[in-house]
């Protein structure tokens, strides 16, 4: 019995040894640093850009930038982040870039912003985590780069671009100072807003119908938000190009709460 103990003993403090040896002799791996810079993000001259850019997650972001012709370093401007509606089948390259064209720059000419659209991500709509992560990485990194004022900073979207303003601007409203979704239904019941919101959609709309937005938005404003509903008679889903009159109407509003 004590030779078999004896042996016990030694099996037990050989197997601890071998243990603590491996432990010792596989380092554990440094954990991974997630770079928060751009690869490459130069600042351009006047016009319609289109680039491409690695954000932190890996992905490969598409977006078109809209540089004002006057824009110097003295003289801060506005910034807007234009989300693009849906799409059918493949997404065609800087798909942001035809939304922004079609209706965001003819809208907003006078302000003289800079627009930054992105492509969405090829995970979903603009509520992933990864869009939204890219979409918030973008905007501070433009904020960065440029001679824009941080106090005007305007996020808005139509139909599935309305969607992701709802969600993205709802979620980080220390970053954007005001929201306009467009043909959009809100993502969810949470009455938390703080920064100001113009709101437009049409009674029309066959694809995303009118009432789910106007029920919202009478809580949001029982709730005591500093929000604007803009109500369209007349226009369907896909009149996208006859937004613009409603939306360049929000300019007045946008020069008032950005006092």
């Amino acid at each position: 019995m004590k030779f078999s103990g004896y042996i016990l003993s030694i099996t037990i403090i050989t197997l601890l040894l071998t243990i603590i040896g491996c432990a010792q002799s596989t380092p554990q791996k440094p954990e991974a640093k997630t770079n928060s810079e751009p690869i490459k993000l130069a600042t351009l001259p006047p016009g319609i850009h289109q680039l491409t850019v690695a954000v932190p997650s890996g992905n490969l972001l598409r977006y078109t930038i809209s540089i004002p012709p006057k824009l110097k370093p003295e003289n801060p401007v506005p910034l807007i982040i234009a989300l693009h509606y849906g799409y059918s089948g493949k997404l065609t390259p800087f798909y942001g870039g035809s939304f922004v064209k079609q209706l965001v720059k003819p809208a907003f000419e006078e302000l003289d912003a800079v627009i930054i659209a992105p492509d969405v991500l090829s995970d979903g709509d603009w509520t992933t985590q990864t869009n939204e992560q890219a979409v918030v990485w973008l905007t501070q990194i433009v904020l960065k780069l440029y001679p824009v004022n941080p106090k005007k900073v305007l996020i808005t979207g139509f139909s599935m671009g309305a969607i992701g303003t709802w969600y993205i601007g709802k979620r980080h409203q220390d970053l954007f100072t005001a929201a306009i979704p467009v043909g959009g239904k809100p993502v969810d019941g949470d009455l938390n807003w703080t920064i100001p919101v113009y709101v437009i959609h049409s009674k029309k709309d066959e694809i995303l119908p009118f009432e789910p937005t106007q029920k919202y938005v009478e809580k949001l404003k029982a709730n005591g938000a500093n929000i604007e509903f803009k109500i369209i008679d007349n226009l369907t889903h896909y009149e996208t190009s006859r937004y613009v009159k409603p939306l360049k109407e929000t300019q007045s509003w946008l020069n008032l709460v950005w006092k």
